[in-house]
């Protein structure tokens, strides 16, 4: 049978099922005793309380303050999180960030030297801190929180220059973002704002965003002034104003332009809708893609840029016909785009935070237009590496919108590539940090033989997030340029993430455009990482999951000797759910090669890099149903044995407390593949747990969630594998028939 009529099997989610399965439990060897604890503790709040009480009382919004607890790296799982010492002490949390600590004491005999671990910052009044200092040495082991104490290796103020971040040089003013800690109540702000205006500072009142527990708020000051603004309890933050990145050089230098001409066919799928949010698209442009692309303006926005529009052109031709080439009629667009212009003649002037205005625009049209849009891209953003210790504004706005994984959403990566390693700022750029985007780098080439483009950001992300960029897609580069149209309507020479980005997003509506709406666009999500081509010894870091596919014949078919499942549906809370591999009526021979990805769109928390994600992850993996731990106490577990498929090791080459201890668990997106010896396999199952939690802590609610688990077994020895599977399954699995055929012009 051709490739062409294998079509991938829909409707895993009828072979799944929940199943109690009972989780082990046992109590962990502290690294300190209560009386060790208690001393470490009360050392750690007299100094706590002598930085405190130098604050002036202004800069402590209702007498209250900010301290650090540093939690031990073995006890960062949600039910161990201090709440109860909180409670206890009269202090809460407001916020949180990764760290590498090297313990005192660990408590068991093997770990490592460091580890990241949490700090959490914590609020009260001072009162409350004087307290704790007074009566912790008194407390035992009855005491209320008196538990928790073994779980902190340290406790420290949150000092004001620890605050600053790249603050420009100069004598005259310049614009920060100071981010705050709101706590809820807006009168922390409105605390700040009054603090800053009596210390020498410009608070810009009507820039002010809020996104859950964090405010962000441009303040102009003199550098000299800076920390004295950082000096307020409630600030986490106070950096250098981020600018948007700049664009790469529009056109490669020698590269001649080439006719070009349009199709006239109307848009493959014209039920799905693409908006893409750029620089505007020139006047000339907007007629000859009128059959395709309309440009939507928002109100209040000044004149355009030419070079904002040429950039917008790029972007916009990748995502409708991939990347043009002389001699070759371009490949009809697969749906309509709104060309959403979020640039202007303001934007970058040294007056105006761009960083604010442009997302602004981002937001409110999507936050309009609701279910609108299948597809989005956003080939800009701030122009600075991610931060594993702070969520940028852009990350956290975008990020809340893009939960729950209702649309594909692509970014730019970035193209600082090339910058200093060493201090990483060749990372990825924000919001291409986003756990609910697809962050998408750059491929020099299209063919077999490919690498990540030089200028390309690299990983890692954040954690959770740490698979950024999530793939590559064809960007172009010297040696193979990526066309685009140009303002003249001919073909031009580019380069960039900005094109890479778009070019894979139309590889995510050309699967829509063939199979329609049986697939959510979490699936589509999930299998464009699934079918990502990667190598043996591709290093995650440069690449992510590998080149995204761009044939979309390949995306929705398998080969003979393959059969690939879509499972989608919503996850249970506090049940596993088995997907069974459906192989069990199947005869295998030889090696197997088995292949999984697993993604889900989480709510976040950015005021909790380190416990960004409110959802995660926990995969077990039975490959024979016939094969049993050892019995524990007499007693042989119900359920088979298991082996490890999505570990950090594996997937990342590293231990996960290189990471975090329990980092692992809250990435939205995992994927593996391995060779198996069909020996090896019965009745094969992943038992998926979902995890959740809410500002690190038990989440006091807790919801189901969309999910999307794409399954692909090959047996080379077996040739006609997939007719196997479709012939034994015929009752359940469903060939996803392609609606419309798409043909790639050449």
């Amino acid at each position: 049978m051709a490739r062409e009529h294998n079509f991938l099997l829909g409707q895993g989610e009828r072979l799944a099922s929940e199943v109690p399965i009972r989780k082990a439990g046992g109590t962990k060897e502290l690294p300190y005793d209560l009386s060790t604890a208690k001393s470490r503790i009360a050392q750690c709040l007299a100094r706590v309380e002598a930085q405190i009480a130098n604050l002036p009382d202004d800069a402590c919004p209702r007498g209250e303050a900010v301290a650090i607890v540093t939690l031990h790296p073995r006890f960062l799982s949600k039910s161990d999180y201090p709440s109860e010492l909180f409670t206890a002490v009269g202090l809460r949390a407001v916020g949180s960030r990764s760290r590498t600590v090297r313990p005192d004491r660990w408590g068991v005999e093997k770990h490592g030297e460091e580890a990241v671990t949490e700090d959490i910052f914590v609020a009260g009044a001072k009162s409350a801190f004087h307290r704790w200092a007074a009566s912790v040495q008194g407390w035992t082991g009855k005491t209320r929180g008196a538990a928790d104490l073994s779980h902190i290796e340290d406790l420290a103020a949150f000092d004001a220059m620890s605050k600053l971040r790249g603050i420009p040089d100069g004598t005259e003013g310049v614009l920060l973002e100071v981010v705050l800690h709101n706590s809820g109540a807006d009168d922390v702000v409105l605390d700040f704002i009054r603090y800053a205006q009596a210390h020498r500072a410009e608070p810009l009142i009507a820039r002010r965003r809020d996104v859950q527990g964090l405010t962000f708020l441009p303040v102009r000051v003199d550098p000299r002034y800076a920390v004295d603004v950082a000096r307020f309890s409630f600030v986490r933050v106070a950096r250098g104003m981020p600018t948007l990145r700049p664009f790469r050089p529009n056109l490669l230098r020698g590269a001649a332009g080439f006719d070009v001409n349009l199709p006239t066919d109307a848009p493959v799928d014209a039920v799905n809708r693409a908006a893409i949010f750029d620089g505007g698209l020139p006047v000339l442009a907007r007629a000859a893609l009128a059959s395709w692309a309309t440009l939507v303006e928002p109100a209040g926005l000044s004149l355009p840029v030419p070079a904002f529009e040429e950039h917008g052109l790029g972007v916009t031709t990748a995502f409708l016909f991939g990347p043009l080439q002389a001699g070759q009629a371009p490949s009809a667009p697969l749906c309509p785009v709104d060309h959403v212009r979020v640039l202007d003649d303001k934007t970058g002037s040294p007056s105006d935070p761009e960083y604010f205005d442009v997302l602004d625009r981002i937001v409110s049209h999507l936050d309009k237009n609701l279910g609108l849009y299948s597809f989005v891209n956003i080939s800009l953003g701030p122009a600075l590496a991610v931060d594993d210790d702070e969520v940028t504004l852009w990350t956290a706005a975008l990020d809340k919108r893009f939960a729950h994984g209702r649309c594909v959403a692509t970014v730019a990566a970035g193209n600082d590539g090339e910058l200093d390693a060493a201090t990483g700022l060749n990372r990825v750029q924000p919001p291409a940090d986003g756990v609910n985007v697809l962050s998408v780098g750059a491929a020099d080439r299209r063919g077999s033989v490919w690498q990540r483009a030089a200028y390309s950001c690299i990983g890692p992300g954040r954690c959770p997030g740490v698979v950024k960029p999530d793939g590559l897609a064809f960007g172009g580069s010297s040696h193979e340029p990526f066309g685009v149209l140009t303002p003249q309507l001919r073909g031009g020479a580019m380069e960039g993430t900005s094109f890479a980005a778009p070019f894979a997003l139309r590889s995510a509506a050309s699967i829509v455009a063939q199979l329609g709406t049986r697939l959510a666009p979490l699936a589509v999500r999930s299998l464009l990482v699934h079918r990502a081509q990667s190598e043996v010894g591709d290093d995650w870091k440069q690449v992510g999951w590998g080149r995204f596919e761009s044939d979309p014949l390949q995306l929705v078919t398998c080969d003979d000797d393959e059969a690939l499942v879509v499972f989608q549906g919503e996850l249970p809370v506090g049940e596993h759910l088995r997907a069974p591999i459906p192989i069990s009526n199947v005869h295998l021979l030889g090696d197997i090669m088995l292949s999984a990805t697993l993604v889900i769109a989480p709510e976040v928390d950015p005021e909790h890099p380190g416990a960004y994600t409110r959802s995660g992850l926990e995969v077990a993996f039975r490959p024979h149903s016939g094969k049993y731990p050892k019995p524990r106490h007499g007693k042989r577990s119900l359920h088979a044995k298991t082996r490890s498929f999505f570990s950090a090791t594996l997937l990342y080459g590293e231990p996960e407390t290189v990471l975090r201890e329990d980092g692992h668990k809250w990435e939205p997106c995992l994927h593996h593949e391995a060779t198996l010896r069909a020996t090896s396999l019965s009745e094969p199952c992943f038992d998926i747990y979902y995890h959740h939690r809410e500002s690190g802590m038990k989440a006091a609610d807790p919801r189901p969630i969309p999910y999307a688990f794409v399954v692909s077994v090959k047996a080379p020895k077996v040739p006609d594998l997939y007719d196997r599977v479709v012939r034994a399954y015929a009752n359940v699995l469903v060939p996803l028939q392609p609606q419309t055929r798409i043909q790639l012009r050449t």
